[in-house]
């Protein structure tokens, strides 16, 4: 079987790598993939763009792909999957309407309030007057988003409110999202600890990855500004059978009823962003993929066949997926000045990193040489029996990994309660 795999970063280098351990799979071709996806067994980087549809379908004709799995939320939102209808070929991933739980915090929103899925109170606005106006009437800390997409920097957390009217103006008078920030909304301030549930949703059932947690914050001790993640560990030491059961009555099976209410067959990765205080979770948002970093993690975890176990839940057959009794972890390594401005092009010097396996994320090869082209470069991940084998090993290979001003966090493995 030929697969096509949608994406660049270190999820879809993840997601290539356990593909291509099926026996099933034949080739893995990723569009346009990066400097590490290339050098897997069965893999080939194709220079296509994800949101060149065109492209994409006329590759899936020539080169007889059978099964095309979508990595980011944007070819999703797209409708990536509604433009390969009529071309034979099975799409791991929401159609667009579906995928509109992640691309439109609104859509969202009111789906958890129709459905009575616990989240955060929140108001929607098309007029920046209005929203200015509403600030006055509430109480701080509250949190922006655009409605759109904003590639993970569309959302404010502020106790200001001069810092609130200056977002309002940035997002809706001069546009600083585009047309994602045409509409906003002001939400209440959830507090407690952030877990992610994630695994693959049908129409009719739910099936749970093993749990992991990533953080966010930039610098040890969980402190500086957010990014899209600077490490994981799987599983997450929040989650409990107690917990876990309220999740999958309170907010999994409203949101496959809620979705069969409106006549939405759901085929694809789901990513529940949960905030829980006192055992009890609250939805934060929704993703229609995988989370990044926690892929990769989850993917050295996973035991079973990963290509058997996508084949089965496009067939309505529900899989059971094994998985490691032990950890893993992996800390991503980053460009300095991230997740602000920062360099591309430096040259990378890859040694020996033993048992670890290193995802690539922001990187090419450029004539012949493997260079940095993004703000998260990779992520060196291991498995183990437990976090603290795997925190010691990684951290005794990590300076293996070198380019200039690269930074990671050391306390990765910690764990850091809100």
């Amino acid at each position: 079987m030929k697969i096509l795999v949608i994406g660049q970063g270190g999820r879809e280098h993840a997601i290539a790598w356990k593909l291509a351990k099926s026996k099933r799979a034949e080739a893995i071709f990723v569009a346009p993939g990066n400097g590490g996806t290339s050098h897997e067994e069965k893999c080939v980087n194709i220079d296509i763009d994800v949101l060149d549809f065109e492209a994409i379908k006329q590759f899936i004709l020539d080169h007889s792909v059978s099964l095309v799995v979508v990595g980011p939320e944007d070819p999703l939102v797209q409708g990536i999957k509604d433009y390969l209808i009529g071309c034979d070929v099975m799409v791991f991933g929401p159609d667009s309407v579906a995928a509109q739980l992640e691309g439109s915090k609104i859509y969202s929103k009111e789906f958890m309030f129709e459905n009575n899925i616990p989240t955060g109170e929140a108001k929607f606005f098309s007029e920046a007057r209005l929203a200015k106006e509403y600030l006055d009437k509430i109480n701080f800390p509250i949190v922006l988003k655009a409605d759109g997409l904003a590639a993970g920097k569309g959302v404010l957390v502020t106790e200001n409110r001069q810092e609130a009217l200056d977002w309002i103006d940035d997002v809706m008078e001069n546009s600083k999202f585009g047309d994602a920030g045409q509409k906003i909304l002001i939400e209440e301030c959830l507090y407690g600890t952030e877990l992610s549930f994630m695994g693959i949703m049908t129409p009719d059932c739910f099936i749970p990855f093993e749990t992991s947690i990533d953080y966010k914050p930039l610098l040890d001790g969980n402190k500086g500004p957010n990014t899209g993640g600077m490490g994981c560990m799987s599983p997450s030491p929040f989650m409990n059978d107690e917990l876990k059961s309220y999740i999958v009555k309170e907010v999994v099976n409203p949101t496959i009823d809620g979705l069969r209410k409106r006549g939405i067959n759901y085929y694809g990765f789901m990513y529940f962003g949960l905030m829980v205080k006192d055992n009890k979770p609250k939805v934060l948002e929704y993703n229609c993929r995988l989370g990044d970093p926690e892929t990769q993690c989850l993917m050295m975890q996973m035991e079973s066949d990963f290509l058997e176990i996508l084949l089965s839940c496009l067939e309505d057959k529900k899989p059971n997926i094994e998985w490691n009794t032990g950890a893993s972890m992996g800390v991503v390594i980053a460009s300095g000045g991230y997740p602000n401005a920062y360099q591309k092009g430096e040259k990378i010097t890859l040694g020996d990193v033993g048992d670890c396996k290193l995802f690539h994320a922001g990187t090419q090869s450029l004539n012949n040489e493997l260079v940095t082209s993004g703000g998260r470069v990779f992520s060196l991940n291991y498995q183990s029996k437990t976090i603290d084998d795997c925190k010691k090993y990684i951290y005794e290979k990590i300076s293996s990994v070198d380019f200039s001003n690269c930074i990671h966090r050391t306390d990765i493995g910690d764990i850091y309660e809100s």
